[in-house]
């Protein structure tokens, strides 16, 4: 059972519906990581749910630490190669040298260290977009970590969809040859959108407080983008409680569609 908002955008992996999109990707994860097959990339718009999905990774592979090994940065230092390494470092709990050259050294040892035994080290970063030349260059560097059959280290990298397009630049084509797989998240269909939010009420032991016409009317006005689906929904289901009232009406999903427009707007300016 819930114990937040039903609707609530945190990327909780526990209140994850999975959906077909979301599916594929952890298939095509799993498969780069069980094989030791280095680098797989998850692409997808902001609020399609990758930060979920890698935090639901983050906890099925703590689960396995007995064969793996696993850091899962957030918000990874993406401003120099040092600074990254650095950051990489604190994450595997890997002791911290001065210079970049014995930092890397350091971390070296460490991956070939858990290779010795048996555990397969898997680097989980977010946010990948933010990621400038010099960086992917060290990343790649660390896809040389290898036996004759295996990749030593297994990185995972999330970002929004101009992380594809720097990837595409004549100066990231190394790293770029180097990723196994590529996922790309869609946005929900209406049924699909309807689900997620029958999972959310699920959980949460709640009848689901949206009719069909305003379901309809969210999704047209979110385009299937799931962050901006539950945001909506839950404005508009709050509201709904604080007026004693047990389902979302037409005028209320219209009102909370127009407050969220407001918000963001007031987030771009």
């Amino acid at each position: 059972m819930m114990t937040t908002t039903p609707f609530s955008v945190s990327p909780n992996p526990a209140a994850l519906y999975i959906t077909p999109s979301l599916r594929s990707a952890l298939h095509k994860v799993r498969y780069t990581v069980d094989n030791r097959q280095g680098l797989t990339c998850v692409l997808g718009d902001a609020g399609m749910g990758k930060s979920s999905l890698m935090r639901l990774l983050h906890l099925e592979y703590e689960n396995r630490e007995e064969d793996v090994t696993v850091a899962f940065l957030t918000d990874p230092d993406f401003h120099t190669p040092n600074a990254f390494v650095r950051s990489i470092c604190q994450g595997f709990e890997v002791p911290m040298r001065r210079s970049l050259q014995a930092q890397k050294t350091e971390f070296k040892d460490f991956i070939f260290g858990q290779a010795s035994q048996g555990k397969n080290v898997v680097l989980l970063l977010d946010e990948s977009q933010g990621m400038n030349s010099e960086v992917m260059e060290v990343l790649r560097s660390f896809l040389n970590f290898e036996s004759n059959t295996a990749k030593l280290l297994q990185i995972v990298m999330a970002g929004q969809i101009e992380l594809r397009e720097r990837l595409k630049l004549p100066r990231n084509k190394a790293l770029r040859s180097r990723i196994v797989m590529y996922s790309l998240l869609s946005p929900l269909t209406l049924a699909e959108a309807r689900a997620m939010l029958e999972h959310r009420c699920s959980l949460a032991e709640l009848a689901l407080p949206f009719p069909d016409e305003v379901i309809d009317l969210i999704y047209s006005a979110t385009g299937g983008v799931p962050r901006d689906i539950l945001r909506i929904c839950g404005y508009a289901y709050e509201t709904a409680r604080i007026a004693g009232e047990k389902t979302v009406s037409l005028e209320l999903a219209e009102a909370s569609i127009e407050h969220e427009q407001a918000v963001m707007e007031e987030e771009a300016a």
